[in-house]
This record gives structure tokens, sequence and C-alpha cells, in this order.
């Protein structure tokens, strides 16, 4: 009997085992991780690509780690995992927040008292407002309006953080601290209190207490690179058709994004992450604090302490991406799995849709599984909307007329983006997968909230109602229409001058009615030529442009703007006179009052954007 039951349980254990075997998901290894990512970088670099790198790592080892294309074309280097430096970018910020939080561990941060006693310097509190905490900077909740200036440089030696954080403080546009909108500010800014509260400048602060002790021997926040290391930064290939940058990108924003970095080290990083804050023997930050950091800060919400959190196939990720002006990067963790992506590109391709390595690794982890019945979106969703994280006060603003999203309901109880700006074709569609929770393509979800002004949040910024008197869908294409028709009435007044003398006929206006004219016209230039800055300004492509010695041409745009914005008004009082008092023929007078309806839409747009504008700071 006893020989009986032992074989029983014998047969037990091994029927469980066997079904251990067959849920639990297999092993990554290398020829898996070729087999998946290498067709989607091949194809990468034959449509353009310059070169990129993929690192996949579980907890206890490197699994994959490949450069793919070329590193410099001039000299064919290859990019490769150990010895191809590139800019994560925006991954630069898991970095500041650790380092952050390891002052909180030891006492010496607060994350819920006001950084203005921390950095020396008075950061304002709108009235009714919070003050910024740490926390409100680790969640992008301190509500600062998108930056631009300084941020990326062509100089060798960045501006010190001290004075690039002082001179630049933007305004708040969400003081109360509960609104999410994504800055590069507030993330140099929690940098900056880690250096004063340190002692130490912050790339000697990371590079002590994070870099060296996990030995990430090639990486660093200097700037410009150790001689060590120069050598090993891949050249920064931006888009098809554009040179490579002929500079380093060196970012005054350091802790938000100025890392530089091999694959192979940002591997022992994402192992330092997957083995709550260890690795070989080296602590960064006890698993509790960094638990905290990788805990959704909100219900619902896709942010923790700066680590962001989206569903990649069947299964949840957490990290960050990355991107300068020529590398995009993503680190992605799936804790549940044990395993880590890294992928860095260099420049663009060709390709409609960059690849995706971490989905298509999220689904050899974890298929995806068909999504639960839903509950129908709201009809109350449709609209425009615009992002928190944008400019407002500045000339800058206008670019979020570019960013506006057209949200229609679909037939099917989902949700479809579309760009405001052109609101045609298939645009990115966002399933219901909750209780007014859509994800759509590469696992970002939205949580609607209705109520007398529905918005959605996601992505690291809140999609709010974009106001009628700025709605893109109306406004881009009559500010287009006007500007065509200003340059063609300005054209054509010397064009019709030349045909008069030709013909030897005089114009049968009026000295007085003349002198009108030309004010009128004189406004049309002033106008054209502040588009036609901007418009060079914006067609260089290249941010480091927005410096101090932008200033004068700034100013120069701002004079020319405050000059052209009031010929609208002039134009009209004209086009009124004319028709009042019959002075010249019917088309002369239409010609007026078009030139009226164009001048008005125009300064209309210079005054609510700013471009009519008196700041530098922006």
């Amino acid at each position: 009997m006893r020989r009986f039951f032992r074989l029983f349980l014998a047969a037990i254990g091994i029927v469980l085992a066997v079904c251990r075997g067959a849920s639990a998901a297999p092993a990554l290894e290398a020829s898996d991780v070729a087999e998946l990512v290498d067709p989607i970088m091949t194809e990468w670099i034959d449509h353009g690509g310059a070169g990129a790198v993929v690192v996949v790592v579980d907890r206890d080892r490197t699994i994959f780690a490949k450069g793919y294309g070329l590193a410099d074309k001039d000299t064919n280097r290859p990019f490769t995992a150990g010895r191809t430096l590139v800019r994560p970018g925006s991954i630069s910020k898991l970095f500041t927040g650790i380092a952050a939080m390891q002052l909180v561990d030891e006492g010496r941060l607060d994350l819920d008292r006001d950084v203005s006693d921390y950095v020396g310097f008075a950061i304002p509190t709108p009235p009714g407002g919070h003050p910024v905490t740490l926390r409100l900077l680790l969640t992008h909740r301190a509500g600062f309006e998108e930056h631009f200036k300084d941020l990326f440089s062509r100089a060798s030696e960045p501006m010190p953080l001290a004075a690039w954080v002082a001179k630049s403080l933007p305004p708040r546009i969400f003081p109360n601290g509960d609104v999410t909108a994504y800055s590069n500010y507030g993330m140099a800014l929690a940098g900056y209190v880690v250096e004063r509260v340190s002692g130490e400048s912050f790339p000697t602060y990371v590079e002590r207490h994070i870099l060296t002790p996990l030995r990430m021997e090639r990486a660093t926040f200097r700037q410009p690179l150790p001689e060590s290391l120069a050598p090993l930064m891949a050249k920064g290939y931006r888009g098809l058709g554009w040179p490579p940058l002929d500079y380093f990108e060196t970012i005054a924003a350091a802790p938000a994004g100025a890392l530089a970095a091999t694959g192979e080290d940002m591997g022992r990083f994402m192992r330092a992450i997957l083995n709550g804050g260890e690795l070989d023997g080296a602590r960064i930050l006890p698993s509790a604090r960094l638990e905290q950091m990788l805990t959704r800060d909100a219900p619902g919400g896709e942010l923790g302490l700066v680590f962001s959190m989206r569903r990649l196939g069947g299964a949840e990720a957490v990290g960050h991406g990355g991107g300068t002006q020529a590398f995009f990067s993503d680190l992605e963790l799936f804790r549940e799995s044990g395993v880590g992506v890294f992928v860095s590109r260099d420049g663009f391709s060709d390709q409609q849709s960059p690849p995706d390595v971490a989905q298509a690794l999220a689904k050899r982890l974890a298929p995806e599984e068909a999504p639960a019945a839903a509950a129908p979106a709201d009809p109350r969703l449709a609209g425009v909307y615009r992002g928190s994280r944008r400019a407002e006060t500045n000339f800058m603003s206008v670019m979020a007329l570019a960013s506006q999203q057209l949200i229609r309901v679909e037939p099917d109880g989902g949700l479809r983006f579309l760009p405001a700006l052109w609101p045609f074709g298939a645009g990115r569609a966002m399933k219901p997968v909750g209780a007014d929770v859509y994800e759509g393509p590469g696992g970002w979800r939205f949580s609607a909230v209705l109520g007398a002004e529905p918005y959605l949040d996601g992505g690291g910024q809140r999609l709010m109602r974009a106001p009628w008197a700025i709605d893109a869908r109306w406004l881009v294409p009559a500010f287009a229409a006007s500007v065509a028709f200003a340059l063609f009435s300005l054209l054509a007044w010397p064009v019709a001058a030349l045909w008069r003398r030709w013909r030897k006929r005089a114009s049968d206006l009026p000295p007085a009615d003349r002198r009108w004219l030309v004010i009128v016209r004189l406004a049309v230039l002033a106008d054209l030529l502040v588009i036609a800055a901007l418009a060079t300004l914006a067609a260089r492509n290249d941010a480091s442009l927005l410096n101090d010695a932008l200033d004068p041409a700034l100013i120069a745009i701002y004079a020319l703007a405050w000059l052209g914005a009031p010929g609208g008004g002039v134009a009209l009082f004209v086009a009124v006179d004319f028709w009042r008092r019959r002075v010249g023929g019917r088309w002369t007078r239409l010609h007026q009052s078009a030139l009226a309806a164009s001048g008005l839409v125009i300064g209309y747009v210079f005054l609510v954007f700013h471009i009519a504008g008196t700041t530098l700071n922006y």
C-alpha cells in the first residue's frame, strides 16, 4: 500500500511538472531574438537607415547584442553593440529619477517639499496653484509649458545647469499639479536639485553613484565626451536628404537627455532594474524605492516616477523612449518575463512606420489575447484636441496647430485619431479595452474622462479640447489662403503699375487714396517677411539655432509682426471707405476687401500665437 502511495505521489509530481513546463514560456535564446530582429532591422537598413543597435537581456545575462549598418558612412565604421556610442535621449531621465530617489532614500530630499527650498531661486506658484515638488517633476505634473531655447547646442561645452534652469524657467500653464504635461525643463530642474543637494555636478554624481557601480564603462553624461569615448560616438544622421550633423549634440538640459552610452552598457542598466536595483553585488537603489518608481502614480495612469507603462502585445512593459535630432531609442522592461530590450536607431529610413522591435519581442514573450468586450466610446469624445505638452505664451505655440488631433467615434465603438490639419486617410485606430480606456498601435493607452469638457490622459500628456478659435481645421486653410492672396496682391501691385506705364495711363485714384494703399501693402510686406523668416528657420531643421544668437533676428521678427498685425484693420478701413465713396472700379474694391480679410486672418494668427511677441524665453 505504501509502495502504491509513493508511486501515486510520483505520478502527481510528474503531471504537475509537465503542466508547469507547458504553461511556462520557453527560455529566450540568441537565435530566437535574431530570428525576430534581424529581418526587421535589415529591412530598415535597406530602406535608408544609417545604423542601429539592439540589445536584449534577462536578469542573469545579455541574450542578444548586435549592431546594424554603419556608425560612420564616410569611413565605413560598423555599428556595434559594445564599441558604438548612441544618444538615448529622454531615456536619460530614468537615471535622473534614480539619482533623485537615492537622495530621497538617504533622507536628503523630500518628494513633497517645494523644490524652491533646494534650488536657490523662487519658482512662482500662481494663485490657487500647487508649489512645484520633486514628485510633480518626476511625474511631469509640474505644469511647465514646453521649452525649446538652448535645448541643443553646437558649443563643445554646455551652459552650466544652474545657469540654464534659472534662465529658462518657463511659465506654469497648469499650476494645480493635476495635469500631465511632459517636460524636459522639469526633469532638468530635478537634476539640478540632485546637483545642489549632493554638492556634485550632475554628470559626476551619476557617474559615481550609478554608472561606476554598474560597471557601465562606456556611458557618460559628460559633454564634451571624454577623450577615451569620443572616437566611439556614432555620427548623427538625420532624415533622408539631410546631411549628417557636423557637431556633437550638446544638451544644456543634461538630466533630461544628455546620456551617451553603448548598447551593452544599456543592457547592464536594464539588468539592474530587472534585479530590483542590484547587479553583480552593486546596489544602486533599494528594491522598495525602485518599486515605488515602477508603480503607477495614479490609478489607471501610465506614469510612475519617471518610468512609463504601456502594453505591448500581451505583455505589460515599463520603460521610456527617447529622441534627439538624430537618434531614436526605446527601452522596455517586461518584468513578468524578466526580459529587457534596448533599441537605438541613428537617422531615418523611408519606411512609412519605424521598426518596432519591442512590439515583436512582446508578441514572442506573451501572445496578444483578444480584448474583453468593452463599452463603446461615448459620442461626446468626438472633437478636436490639443496636447498639454505645448508652448502657450511665445511664438513656438504655433507648432501646436500641427499636432492637433481630430477624434472620431467609430461605429464599432472605438476611436479614430486623425491630424486635424488633414483629417483624411486611415488615421490611428484606438480600440476600447476597458471602461473608457482605449489602446492603439504601439501599446499606448488613453483614459477618457467625461464631463463638461471631456479629455483623454495618456502618453505623458493630456489631450484637451481645442477651442473653436484655434481649431486647425478652419484656421490653417484660412491662413494659407490669406498668405497666398497677400503674396498675389503684393506681386500684382508693381505689375499693375508697369502695365499702366506701358499703356500710358495714369492711376484713377486720388493721391490720398494711393497713400492708403501704400500703407496697406507695406503692412502686407511686413507680414510676408515675418512668415518667410519663420519658414526659413523651420526649413533649417536644426534645433541648435534656437539660442541667444537668434535673439536679434527674433526681435526684428517681432517688430515686423507688430507692424504687420494692425495692417488688416487698416485694410478693412480702406475697403469700407472705398465702398462708401465708390473709389475705383468694382474689381478694385473687391480686391481691397479680399486683402482686408487676408490681413485680418494673418494679424489674428500673429497675435493669438504670439508671433507678434515680446519674450526671448521660449
